[in-house]
């Protein structure tokens, strides 16, 4: 009886062909580009507004209005780190590719200055206008808005 259940370990092992098909991955969306803008955004805006404290001329006054002042700028600050990094995480195998950062990054520091010296000069109606040009960070309206600027050689 032991010679029936006994198995033959001599023979080839038989190759299993159902090993699972790794797809390549999807490239990010444009949701990492807008993270991106709205990072640099944030930190111009806490650079500002923390250089504003310390050169104040009126805007700021008082102990704890620096004080506040000065932890909205820490905030700020944080909140565009972590947008930065959850960027990085979601470019995931596109993190080396600069297109991703040189547009974006530069996008959201203007727009940063720009919404930074319009709340410090209390201009309230525009307050809006300068977030709605981090749309352009998105890489589909930044290729739209390439193709319709000249390029360095004369041509379209």
């Amino acid at each position: 009886m032991e010679a029936a259940i006994k198995r033959d370990n001599t023979a080839p092992a038989r190759r299993r062909e159902n090993a699972p098909i790794r797809r390549p991955r999807r490239p990010a969306t444009i949701v990492p580009d807008v993270l991106l803008a709205t990072a640099a955004a944030a930190l111009a805006m806490a650079a500002i507004f923390l250089a504003e404290t310390f050169v104040s001329n009126g805007h700021v006054e008082g102990d704890a209005s620096e004080t506040l002042a000065r932890v909205f700028a820490a905030t700020l600050a944080m909140t565009g780190v972590m947008m930065f990094f959850m960027a990085l995480v979601l470019l995931r195998d596109e993190r080396r590719q600069g297109d991703h950062y040189r547009g974006p990054l530069a996008i959201g520091a203007v727009v940063g200055v720009i919404e930074a010296i319009l709340f410090l000069r209390q201009g309230d109606q525009l307050l809006v206008v300068p977030p709605v040009f981090l749309l352009l960070a998105a890489r589909p309206l930044r290729r739209f808005v390439g193709r319709l600027l000249p390029t360095r050689d004369g041509g379209e």
